[in-house]
Order: C-alpha cells, then sequence, then structure tokens
C-alpha cells in the first residue's frame, strides 16, 4: 500500500486536525501543501471544495472529521476517541461544536 497523500493548507485548524491524527497514530504519509487555486484539483479529485483531502487506498477523503473516521477504521490504536460510547458521543458533540 502506497502512503496515504494529505493535501492541506498550511495554516488552518481543520487541516492541522488531520496532521494531528496521522501523527498521533503514527502513520506514515506525504504532505502536500496546497496554495489559494487549489479548488480546481480539489473539486475534481473529490467534488467538493474543502481541505484537507486525504488520498488513501485509492479513495479521496475531503473533510477532517471524515479523514479521522477514515484513520480509525485503517488503525484503530492508539485510539482518537474514548472507546466509552458515552464518552465517544460527548467528544464528538464537542468536535461538532467546535467544527462550526
Amino acid at each position: 500500500m502506497a502512503p496515504p497523500v494529505l493535501w492541506h493548507f498550511p495554516i488552518s485548524h481543520f487541516n492541522e486536525k488531520a496532521r494531528w491524527a496521522l501523527d498521533w497514530k503514527r502513520i506514515p504519509h506525504v504532505r502536500r501543501a496546497l496554495a489559494l487555486s487549489y479548488v480546481p484539483r480539489a473539486l475534481w479529485t473529490t467534488g467538493q471544495m474543502k481541505l484537507p483531502i486525504l488520498l488513501l487506498d485509492g479513495q479521496a477523503i475531503a473533510d477532517s472529521t471524515r479523514i479521522i473516521e477514515a484513520l480509525e477504521r485503517l488503525q484503530p490504536a492508539p485510539p482518537l476517541y474514548p472507546r466509552d460510547e458515552a464518552a465517544r458521543q460527548r467528544a464528538l458533540a464537542l468536535e461538532d461544536f467546535f467544527d462550526e
């Protein structure tokens, strides 16, 4: 399997979430910083105009929350969310709150 490729803006908290998740899980990956002219590439790749985008196993995943979900499935340990379901739901609610 080729290492995942993260397309990102160097300065963005959404992009930082994806970078931290990859680092926390110690997943070897390649980072590609994109300039503001990224829109055509992102739209062509995912149908969306948002970064970060993670290219993983031939799939393009846009949105930091969706990237984290994919990384949790790919490599469950170390976990990014609590294992306890009630605590996990609280963590997800906080993530949604701060993403808005």
